[in-house]
């Protein structure tokens, strides 16, 4: 019974931890090489935060904020073509051009490293 109990309780505190930030390992496949790296989602208690990729860099880059405080503005939109919704472009730090946002790690439907659309991940970090 403690087994389960203990079980329950660690799941609850995963779920609520995942509701602020998680840090995710993913893998995906670029050929035949493995390529894994942690990608963040997600603010803390004391941040809100965005993420993005920067092809440019091939990294992920973060814009974050003081809870209380105003989102920053998105600096222009652009019409996609695909779905017919407008994207709003932020301009992350130490980045040259706006970025769209990468909501969740749910939305992320293709490895933006290597195209890999059958990347797998997993919560490893829940940060707060």
């Amino acid at each position: 019974m403690l087994k389960y109990t203990l079980s329950l309780v660690l799941l609850a505190m995963l779920t609520n931890a995942a509701l602020a930030g998680t840090g995710y390992q993913v893998t995906s496949k670029d050929g035949e090489e493995t390529v894994t790296y942690r990608v963040n989602f997600g603010g803390g208690m004391m941040f809100h935060q965005h993420t993005a990729y920067d092809p440019a860099s091939e990294k992920f880059v973060y814009l974050t904020w003081e809870r209380g405080k105003d989102a920053p503005e998105s600096v222009c939109s652009i019409w996609d073509h695909k779905t017919g919704k407008t994207i709003d472009l932020y301009q992350f730090p130490n980045v040259e051009h706006p970025l769209p946002v990468i909501p969740s790690i749910n939305a992320m439907k293709v490895c933006p490293k290597t195209g890999d659309e059958n990347f797998q991940h997993r919560a490893i970090l829940a940060y707060d």
